[in-house]
């Protein structure tokens, strides 16, 4: 009697502290286990109807290997998980002034505006994962930076407080 092998589906490509999910099929009956010697940093759900679910750790990097068996015969899938880039700590800045952006791990990344953002900012563009953003004196409020390396995002927040009025000049 010859088994058909159950098939694990297409290998993925994952950020660091997403999610992926395991799809098994021919048949659907199966179950998934992480392999042995794995990298730390994934924690496998329960098979349902031949799909689990995996997270990984915001620490998470290379490349893990998931076995689903059905009917007494495996195949393999293999999630690569890149790790997260750095986009460093929130800030915050005055009106009328600027923020300069760097993005670590690795420095090949690029920098972008958050859709939504508030008015007022001009961002620069990115050379070595530093970028300049300039803020308008009538600036106001949280802007979301968003920093992109090896299809992986991290983001920084610049929050913007109004310029102080210090009244008009007096003579005395």
């Amino acid at each position: 009697t010859v088994t058909a092998k159950p098939n694990a589906g297409a290998d993925q490509t994952v950020c660091a502290g997403t999610n992926a999910t395991l799809t098994g099929t021919s048949p659907t009956t199966g179950t998934w286990t992480a392999q042995s010697g794995n990298p730390v940093g994934a924690t496998l759900g329960g098979t349902a109807g031949g799909v689990a679910s995996v997270s990984f750790a915001t620490t998470a990097s290379g490349a893990y290997n998931f076995i689903y068996t059905a009917n007494g015969c495996t195949d393999t899938m293999s999630v690569t998980v890149t790790a997260k880039p750095n986009a460093g700590a929130d800030q915050t800045v005055c009106a009328g002034t600027s923020a300069t952006l760097t993005g670590t791990s690795p420095t090949t990344g690029t920098w972008s505006s958050q859709s939504g953002n508030p008015v007022g900012s001009t961002l620069g563009s990115t050379v070595g994962g530093v970028a300049s953003v300039s803020f308008a004196t009538t600036a106001s409020g949280t802007y979301n930076f968003i920093y992109t390396a090896n299809s992986c995002t991290d983001t920084m927040s610049v929050t913007v407080t109004a310029k102080p009025n210090a009244g008009a000049d007096q003579t005395v």
